[in-house]
């Protein structure tokens, strides 16, 4: 791969007291370069050669590396002239008190180390602070399993402990198997770096290494002080705090509601004061129409058993959402930071224009970007440390948009229609197909009053488990073809996210399979020929042994159920207890390198899968069957 005309070479290292390793590979040729400190060589020297005199046309790439790696390779630069004349166990020592110092640092304090930290002896890149903003990140280990890496490979010694000289070789091919995951992860990730070479060529910001939340507070910061002429610093320590907020001062005056039960619930609302710091906060919960919905700090939704909704011959169902809820309200409402002005909310309007006119035009990249950062701003107007900090108008957006949804429950109920779920996403009802153009009138009436815009669409069928577990199926044409589109939300998700764990996809696959075209779920399971389908695995803490039967395994592993496994149970040995079982229904068998067996070989406790995705189908079925 090739970036701002540097060839991106991925690499990571591996620390020990008697020790160090970089593995480094360049990603246009596939060449492997190894660097090693120890007793049997130091090549400290020609490490200082490939990343920093003979940089100009690399570009490196790590996994963490901006926080670990990079910190220890510009510290091995920086001190090069003396290590140069240390002995190799002085130079291991001194990069192993390093690092202990880095893996040790509290609550993100840099300062022992931050001269390193913040040094620039090479371009560099890195793919986890890209992914994920710093709550969600997730170590390689665990992006090893969610990208279905070939091989799964956790160090088996102690990197507190000097290495055995006989063990230097494995750990080498532990090093390169990361650098090796590391490279597919980059080229998995071509869109997302096309999309900040992209920002970077139009704005001049360099965002290769920020996730994208960050990536538009950057942005939004320059053209805010772009515009007002006041500097990014002052911007910086600009807030509307606000402790306590009065609900009543928070809605909206066309918020008004012609059933007596939604306007006994504002009524409520209104009467309400809540401390703006706290994230669940107020709650309330009530019944319209055998709905139990929820409304409060947190948002909005209707609680649910599960049930499928079928329309009949003279009916359908429907589903209403606001376009772009949340940035809409900022716009029309002038519900920008409060301490920015209006300047901000002209700023923020004038992005949703652009955006508009590159959807239109088919920059599908510029489109991209600018749906990320107008879906930003709501997100930081909450966090303290944060230049958009305003919980009040915050607030306003959050407790106007759930009130604006019900604006539409409102009228739709009136009409007869049955609701079948309401959340953030909107609204999904079943009504008789004589009511469209009525329930048309309906939605325009509440973009007149809101101005708001709804988007609306159909489903065939829509299957709902629970508030954010659910699929609906559609009805498109296509190259003279009718399809089916199935949405999937939550448990019935059926492709696995990099970093956000891994469970078997053929459960959810054979159910929605099972109600869209009758199989049995035994027959779509057995025929199911990708081992990948059957894969599960579980985080696990560090204070956690793993053990497969009596045998300690490494602590990250990809499984199956098996007929002939053994069970697998994670062990706290400063806790008396009991093992723990990982799959208390199956044994397993591990997984963690990936190999040619054929399926059939491969002892799998179909009996495990059917079960699973039984259980799913009869809670649809056993609820379906009360209503009668």
């Amino acid at each position: 791969m090739i970036i701002r005309n540097a060839t991106v070479v991925t690499y990571d290292i591996e620390v020990f007291p008697n020790c160090f390793h970089c593995v480094c590979k360049n990603t246009e040729t596939n060449e492997l370069y190894k660097f090693e400190i120890s007793e049997r060589v130091n090549q400290l020297k020609q490490l200082v050669d490939f990343f920093y005199y003979d940089t100009k046309d690399k570009m490196f790439c790590g996994y963490n590396n901006h926080h670990y790696d990079d910190v220890i390779i510009n510290y091995i630069i920086d001190m090069f002239y003396k290590m140069d004349q240390l002995p190799f166990w002085r130079i291991c020592l001194s990069l192993f008190n390093l690092s202990q110092t880095i893996v040790n640092a509290e609550d993100g304090n840099v300062d022992r180390f931050k001269k390193w930290k913040y040094a620039h002896y090479f371009q560099s890149m890195d793919l986890l602070t890209m992914m994920f903003s710093q709550k969600l990140r997730v170590g390689l280990k665990s992006m090893q399993v969610t990208m279905h890496y070939r091989n799964v490979y956790e160090y088996e010694g102690n990197f507190e402990e000097p290495i055995p000289v006989d063990k230097i070789d494995n750990m080498i091919d532990y090093n390169i198997n990361d650098v090796e995951s590391t490279t597919e992860l980059l080229n998995r990730l071509k869109k997302d770096i096309e999309l900040r070479l992209f920002i970077q060529e139009e704005h001049g910001i360099d965002c290769l290494s920020m996730d994208s939340v960050k990536m538009a507070e950057t942005f939004l910061l320059e053209k805010y002080s772009e515009r007002s002429g006041i500097p990014k610093n002052v911007i910086k320590e600009m807030r509307s705090p606000m402790d306590y907020i009065p609900l009543k001062d928070v809605i909206m005056p066309f918020i008004s509601y012609k059933n007596p039960k939604l306007q006994s619930v504002l009524e409520d609302m209104k009467k309400q004061v809540v401390y703006s710091k706290e994230r669940k906060g107020y709650e309330k919960k009530f019944v319209l129409s055998n709905v139990v919905y929820s409304i409060g700090v947190g948002g909005i939704h209707t609680i649910h058993t599960p049930k499928i909704f079928l329309p009949k011959d003279d009916e359908f169902i429907g589903h209403a959402d606001v376009a772009s809820m949340y940035p809409s309200l900022l716009i029309e409402h002038q519900l920008g930071p409060r301490h920015l002005g209006k300047l901000f909310c002209d700023l923020f309007a004038g992005l949703k224009t652009e955006r508009l006119e590159a959807k239109r035009t088919g920059q599908t990249i510029k489109n991209m970007f600018l749906k990320i950062v107008l879906n930003s701003p709501t997100g930081k107007m909450q966090q303290e440390v944060s230049w958009m900090y305003d919980p009040f108008n915050v607030f306003k957006i959050r407790i106007n948009g759930q009130l604006i949804l019900l604006l539409l429950v409102d009228r739709l109920l009136a009409l007869g229609c049955e609701i079948i779920q309401c959340n953030t996403d909107g609204v999904v009802y079943r009504a008789k197909k004589g009511l469209k153009q009525a329930i048309s009138d309906a939605i325009a009436e509440v973009e007149k009053l809101t101005r708001l815009e709804f988007e609306t669409d159909e489903y065939e069928a829509f299957y709902q488990y629970a508030i954010n577990d659910y699929f609906g199926v559609k009805r498109g044409y296509y190259e003279s073809k009718d399809f089916e589109l199935i949405e999937r939300k939550g448990m019935f998700i059926t492709e696995t996210k990099l970093g956000k764990g891994l469970s078997p996809v053929v459960i959810p696959k054979a159910v929605i399979n099972y109600f869209v075209t009758g199989e049995s779920i035994e027959s779509f399971i057995k025929n199911d020929r990708d081992i990948r389908d059957f894969l599960m695995s579980q985080a696990v803490d560090k204070k956690f042994e793993v053990y497969h039967g009596e045998q300690k395994i490494q602590r990250i592993n990809r499984f199956y159920a098996s007929t002939d496994g053994k069970y697998l149970f994670k062990y706290d040995p400063e806790d008396t207890r009991e093992k723990a079982n990982m799959l208390t229904k199956s044994g397993v068998t591990i997984l963690n390198k990936f190999d040619d067996r054929p399926i059939e070989d491969r002892k799998i406790n179909y009996r495990y899968y059917i079960s699973e995705a039984k259980k799913i189908v009869a809670d649809f079925t056993e609820q379906q069957l009360e209503l009668f």
